[in-house]
């Protein structure tokens, strides 16, 4: 290039990227000279023009673009850096999600396709969707949510990223690797707010057209919305219908004291003590391994009654809500749901008996079998029996007088145990007494919460048209003189008054 082109390069006015805005954007790049470097190698590798050179000297005051300090800074604005147009890849999702073009079409939604800037997702009831940028940076689309990807910037010199994008309705979660080199600027814009930050941990939520609440986990961001600029640190969150909508204190991770990690009932009665300054939760739970999202839920109590679809391992995230409406830290906790095949129903008559023979009566057959231990210890650490129960009707001759437990769990198609259901004790007294003896009686087995109603539903399977048999108790328990005769599909409902349902499924059940 001749000195007089040079000069020309040095006149001509910048080229600016489609869909950029210097103005708008006032953060600038340190970049630390190397040896060697001059402003025309700096300009040439890094900018989008050598024709910001008289504005990078202008602005460093450097006295000779050809002669650097090494080790001194330049400041540049990012406008000024080199950039190509990015896109999101498509990390991960579950439940109903959808995707529009900048056209208005449907999008296929691939694992590992890239999405350009005016890609629209949305996402329905317990649904997500996981996107990654360019630099490894997060965005997770929760539940009932759409967000519109604006415009997405990537530097090659320093794999930093622009990201801008619109939150219609919902509320996402954000984990933006942070850039020692060039921090990112990555900003998600509602209808009465727009969040930017350089490096965090974040959540934003558009509940209202005028109200938006930004939660920071780790790092810090700059809140602009209703006529106030705010930065928000770690810890705090700001909402826009808040006192003067400055920042508050986020809640702590919740204690969840008496949650187990193990349960054998589905829904699974999940109950915990509720902390000082607790209003509320925001609730999720997720199968471990692949991270689908089963459920997502918001609520007032200290409760959660999530339906799962199968045995299996879950992951538990709860976080409090304060008067305010921001929601704090999550605490996990893993979960592990046991509940099928349910165990077998049982017909029992009463606690004591003369005769040393025990007789099981239950809905497990050759093609349903069920396993049964009986013992003198109700923990069955050294039990009489322990084997498989294949008859509707199967006895056993006890060695002895006194007191004997047994129970039933129903074996599943993979030959796994299902859980064990209620414990059974049976006092042989000896043909000398008097024993109780009561009216036989359906037995299920009783769920871990208090004022529940048992629902016995008996379909008949002879006569599909017949009338459905509805019989409610405040126990699993129905007096055989009180039920139909004859051959049942059986459901059983279990129902509490703070919206808890359970249902357990029998295919089949001969009642006498």
């Amino acid at each position: 290039m001749n000195k007089a082109m040079l000069l020309a390069a040095c006149l001509a006015s910048p080229p600016i990227l489609a869909g950029t805005a210097p103005a708008a954007d006032s953060a600038i790049w340190q970049y630390r000279v190397r040896a060697g470097d001059t402003l025309w190698s700096v300009a040439s590798q890094h900018l989008l023009s050598p024709g910001y050179v008289p504005q990078l000297q202008a602005q460093n005051h450097i006295a000779n673009p050809y002669r650097l300090s090494s080790g001194s800074v330049l400041n540049i604005p990012y406008a000024w850096v080199k950039q190509d147009a990015a896109a999101a890849t498509l990390d991960e999702m579950s439940g109903q999600v959808t995707a529009q073009g900048r056209n208005g079409a449907a999008l296929d939604l691939i694992r590992g396709q890239r999405y350009a800037s005016g890609t629209r997702f949305s996402t329905g009831r317990d649904s997500m969707l996981r996107l990654r940028f360019r630099d490894g940076s997060l965005l997770v689309l929760n539940a009932n949510t759409t967000l519109t990807l604006e415009n997405q910037a990537y530097y090659p010199s320093t794999g930093a990223i622009r990201s801008q994008n619109r939150l219609d309705q919902g509320s996402t979660g954000s984990s933006v690797i942070p850039n020692l080199l060039m921090p990112s600027r990555y900003s998600i814009q509602t209808p009465s707010a727009v969040t930017t930050v350089r490096g965090t941990e974040f959540r934003v939520r558009s509940t209202a057209a005028d109200d938006t609440a930004a939660e920071v986990l780790r790092g810090k961001v700059h809140v602009q919305g209703g006529g106030q600029e705010v930065d928000v640190p770690a810890g705090f969150g700001r909402r826009g219908k808040s006192d003067g909508g400055q920042p508050e204190a986020l809640p702590e991770a919740p204690r969840l004291d008496g949650l187990a990690p193990r349960y054998d009932f589905n829904p699974p009665p999940l109950r915990w003590r509720a902390g000082a300054g607790e209003t509320g939760y925001h609730l999720a739970l997720n199968r471990l391994g692949d991270g689908a999202l089963i459920q997502e839920r918001t609520g007032a109590a200290p409760s959660f009654y999530p339906l799962l679809p199968e045995n299996g391992d879950y992951q538990l995230s709860i976080r409090a809500v304060n008067a305010a409406g921001l929601e704090g830290f999550d605490s996990h906790r893993p979960l592990q749901l046991l509940a099928y095949p349910p165990p077998p129903l049982l017909i029992v008559s009463g606690p004591e008996q003369r005769g040393a023979v025990l007789t099981v009566r239950s809905t497990a057959d050759a093609e349903h079998p069920a396993w049964l231990q009986v013992a003198r210890d109700a923990d069955f650490r050294q039990p009489l029996y322990d084997g498989r129960l294949a008859h509707p009707q199967w006895q056993l001759t006890l060695p002895g007088q006194g007191v004997w437990y047994w129970r039933a769990a129903s074996v599943g198609p993979d030959g796994r145990l299902g859980p064990y259901g209620d414990v059974q004790r049976l006092d042989v007294t000896g043909w000398m007494t008097v024993p109780d003896i009561r009216p036989a009686a359906l037995a299920g087995r009783r769920y871990p919460l208090p004022a529940l109603r048992y629902t016995l539903q008996l379909a008949p399977l002879e006569a599909p048209a017949a009338t459905t048999f509805r019989l409610a108790s405040a126990q699993p328990l129905w007096l055989l003189r009180d039920l139909p005769r004859g051959r049942f599909a059986v459901t059983i409902h279990v129902d509490d008054n703070d919206g808890y349902h359970a249902e357990e499924q029998y295919p089949s059940l001969t009642l006498p």
